[in-house]
């Protein structure tokens, strides 16, 4: 049976720490999975911005970006939900009113603000700046108008996170990344939700879906889907979730457990 396979990024398909590379290993597994009548796709927190050449062109069959929030399928846009501008600007202003600091996400730019940062984010400010300069725009707080599918906050001492997280708790979700740094997506949207959309589409049944992540915001993919594969090293709430366990990505976790299941 056609099975329907669902990669997350970091950590999992890319290796993490100073020395970032895709192992050929996992790109001939990707390769053989498609070969074999498979369907492969990238689910990812990431934007479609914020998806790297060398991994586009890696040749998924498609990508499930923002946490649900963009679908594309063979370079054919399948869902494409944006905040809505009113909540869009809302959000923005309310960032600076209780003293957030914050990068958006969006299908064309990632937005950062002109204001200095502080936190974790300032790391993001400089490797984005980087590896996407054509698709990094700096704002100013008094700015409206921007499109952008999701969003990233990081707490300062001066931050009302409890007042935010409360004023809009029935519109967003808040994803805990550690370190006083959450993951914003709009309610209805998670990267389980993006599985649902393509079981749909192709009409393939739960149990032919598998999902392979790493980290606390691919939990909803992993609860969700038929098969659920954890890379060694993985966040512990992921460790006590999947079904599976393979190796590290460097350690070629994602060629291991394709021939674990017999898929390639």
């Amino acid at each position: 049976m056609r099975k329907l396979l669902f990669f997350d990024i970091d950590g999992t398909i890319l290796s993490e720490g100073e020395k970032r590379y895709i192992p050929d290993s996992a790109v001939e597994a990707v390769h053989k999975l498609q070969q074999n009548g498979h369907l492969c796709f990238i689910n990812s927190g990431r934007s479609w911005s914020e998806i790297n050449d060398n991994i586009i062109d890696l040749g998924f069959d498609g990508f499930v970006c923002g946490c649900g929030t963009f679908i594309n399928y063979h370079g054919k846009p399948l869902l494409a939900d944006e905040l809505p501008m009113e909540l869009a600007d809302a959000i923005y202003a309310d960032l600076h009113s209780y003293k957030l600091e914050w990068l958006l996400e969006g299908q064309h730019a990632i937005y950062y603000s002109t204001l200095p940062y502080r936190t974790h984010i300032g790391d993001f400010y400089k490797e984005y700046h980087i590896l996407f300069p054509d698709h990094c725009v700096d704002y100013p707080p008094e700015t409206r108008g921007l499109h952008f599918d999701k969003f990233c906050i990081c707490v300062t001492p001066e931050s009302d996170l409890s007042g935010f997280m409360d004023k809009y708790k029935d519109r967003l979700t808040f994803i805990d990344r550690g370190n006083g740094f959450y993951e914003v997506v709009p309610v209805g949207h998670s990267k389980a939700t993006g599985i649902q959309f393509l079981m749909d589409y192709f009409d393939i049944p739960l149990e032919d879906t598998i999902a392979i992540g790493d980290s606390n915001n691919d939990l909803p993919m992993l609860e969700f889907a038929g098969l659920s594969i954890g890379m060694q090293k993985s966040d512990a709430d992921v460790l006590s979730t999947v079904d599976y366990v393979t190796d590290t990505v460097e350690n070629d976790g994602i060629y291991k457990a394709m021939k674990h299941f017999h898929l390639i």
